[in-house]
């Protein structure tokens, strides 16, 4: 009986093939898993700059003299424009099969948005403008993203101010873009490594903060992310209360008035929330 390549097509003729038909139909599933997972395992995350442009509302010029108190000794910047212009920004740009993040290096080093590719979505918001408001400690400040702050109490000074930033490709595959700057009033150092896995749908940061001075500093770290809001919104956080900016505390999500406040068209009542 002569002996059949396992790719040959059979007949009914074809008595020898017949008899492999088995085994050619386990194998073929099998290499084309086994191309399946070749292909999957070399597509490796991207990391490249891009530039982006976006309607701009640019702030005011800074004081030309340092702001004495906290914030010394940056300047400080005082209003806004109510007019925009198109200006062209310099993002980081991390992909992979699942996800793409934008991250914008001179707007304070924030993860600028986040989209999931199957869906087609943001879950990070993506602002589609840069409309700088006085909202931070040296006045610019913008919404939308994950926003990073260091240092003093509030929305730190190098929330809306260029960065330094960093590109990394790991061997696995992954990619990194880290972030960081000085903080001048408590002169210390913070960085944020964002990274994008090869393999996953998920975005990790590793935070670190050096303090080089020999001197003891009471140490304030927190970030802030954005998601677009819609009446269907439900904000999911573990614990029993919340504090206001004030440090008062108040049951959550439940509030003394019955309101469930974890559901966001619960909360159209009084003035701005911050839970």
């Amino acid at each position: 009986m002569p002996k059949h390549p396992w790719w040959r097509s059979t007949t009914s003729s074809d008595r020898g093939c017949m008899r492999a038909k088995p085994w050619c139909s386990l194998l073929l599933p099998t290499l084309i898993a086994a191309l399946t997972l070749t292909a999957a395992a070399a597509a490796d995350a991207t990391i490249a700059e891009v530039e982006q442009s976006f309607l701009t509302y640019p702030y005011g010029d800074p004081s030309p003299l340092a702001q004495f108190g906290r914030i010394y000794p940056y300047t400080r910047s005082d209003g806004g424009s109510a007019v925009g212009a198109m200006r062209s920004w310099k993002l980081v740009r991390l992909e992979n099969d699942w996800l793409v993040v934008w991250v914008a290096p001179g707007i304070g080093g924030k993860i600028w948005g986040a989209r999931d590719k199957v869906s087609g979505r943001d879950f990070i918001y993506h602002n589609p403008v840069v409309k700088f408001r006085d909202v931070g400690l040296r006045g610019p400040w913008t919404a939308g993203g994950i926003e990073f702050n260091f240092g003093i109490i509030g929305h730190a000074p190098s929330c809306a101010a260029p960065v330094d930033y960093a590109l990394a490709r790991d061997p696995d595959g992954g990619v990194r873009c880290t972030v960081g700057a000085l903080d001048l009033p408590s002169r210390t150092r913070w960085r944020v490594e964002i990274r994008l896995p090869r393999d996953q749908a998920a975005i990790t940061t590793a935070a670190s903060w050096e303090n080089p001075t020999p001197y003891h500093q009471s140490c304030y770290q927190w970030m802030t992310a954005a998601a677009e809001a819609a009446d269907d919104l439900t904000m999911l956080h573990p614990g029993d209360h919340y504090l206001e900016h004030g440090g008062i505390a108040h049951p959550w999500p439940v509030d003394a008035e019955g309101r469930d406040l974890s559901a966001y068209r619960a909360n159209a009542f009084g003035p701005d929330k911050s839970y």
